[in-house]
């Protein structure tokens, strides 16, 4: 008898934690293997994404294994999404279908790190909801509690009893509150490294070398040209960690400015050698409403 295939694990830029890679095999096999589409060699992405196994949507599913038919045209590519609003640091996994994601943090992927902290984004402020991979879980399967019913309580029990959690109705907020608990971003910056805040009071930050900053960030608010004038000096003069926080900080002060600030943005990150977050920006900026769809179509 041929065993059942396997998912491939190339839903995103790093190998999946094995916290969610857990969550995924389940997807993968109520969503997918245990369907009538499965005896038919069908596949259908939205199966697995919204699988009855979870509370919660994917943000990434599998692609279909070789050998099998999709059930619809258009879901054999994979094109990260970077949800409205937010910034290429933050990566989702999880959608709430609520115009919020739940996502990883990871503001310097060049360091190749396994898991990253956690936050929830995308139409609010993004907030840190954990340290790693598995408190993010934590954090999904409380919430689907808080919402009630016998289904969502029944896919919670499973779910925790595969990663070993125990989420609670009350886990994640503020003791004598609804509002969700402050959890302090750590980055953990290596030796010869620093984390900076966002000076807009809003973003992740920028984690970079030491010597990529300068003793000063630039203007982020007021006339576009001149912030860009200002940026464009922190740039020449080899600062790109410092150009970022003021690039960042003018994007959450008016998100309209993106396709201003995209050609120097995009140059920080190559100063920086973050090829995946400029391929992200650049997929903000296709996205970005009344932009041409695509960046051929800018001239970029």
């Amino acid at each position: 008898m041929t065993a059942p295939p396997r998912w491939t694990d190339d839903l995103f830029p790093f190998p999946t934690p094995p916290a969610l890679a857990k969550v995924i095999d389940i997807a993968w096999e109520e969503g997918f293997l245990t369907t009538d589409l499965y005896e038919e060699g069908l596949y259908d992405a939205g199966r697995v994404q919204t699988s009855f196994a979870l509370p919660f949507d994917l943000c990434e599913v599998p692609l279909a294994p070789q050998g099998w038919e999709y059930c619809y045209a258009g879901e054999a590519s994979r094109r990260h999404h970077v949800p409205f609003m937010s910034v290429p640091e933050l990566l989702p996994f999880a959608d709430l279908g609520t115009g919020t994601c739940v996502g990883w943090v990871v503001p310097a992927p060049e360091l190749g790190r396994t898991d990253h902290p956690v936050a929830s984004f995308g139409h609010k402020e993004p907030g840190v909801i954990g340290r790693n991979t598995l408190d993010g879980l934590t954090f999904l399967l409380s919430l689907a509690l808080r919402s009630g019913g016998e289904r969502r309580r029944t896919q919670v029990a499973r779910l925790s009893a595969e990663l070993g959690i125990h989420p609670t109705p009350e886990y994640g907020l503020t003791p004598g509150s609804r509002s969700d608990a402050e959890v302090p971003l750590d980055l953990a910056p290596p030796a010869g490294w620093r984390h900076e805040p966002d000076p807009s009071g809003i973003g992740v930050g920028v984690l970079a070398p030491n010597d990529a900053f300068a003793d000063e960030y630039p203007a982020f608010t007021g006339d576009t040209d001149f912030i860009l004038a200002d940026t464009s000096r922190m740039l020449d003069a080899g600062y790109p960690a410092s150009a970022l926080l003021g690039l960042t900080a003018a994007y959450h002060e008016d998100v309209g400015r993106l396709p201003d600030l995209h050609p120097l943005w995009a140059r920080a990150y190559d100063d920086l050698g973050r090829t995946l977050l400029r391929e992200r920006l650049d997929v903000m900026l296709e996205d970005h409403p009344g932009q041409p769809r695509t960046l051929t179509e800018r001239g970029v």
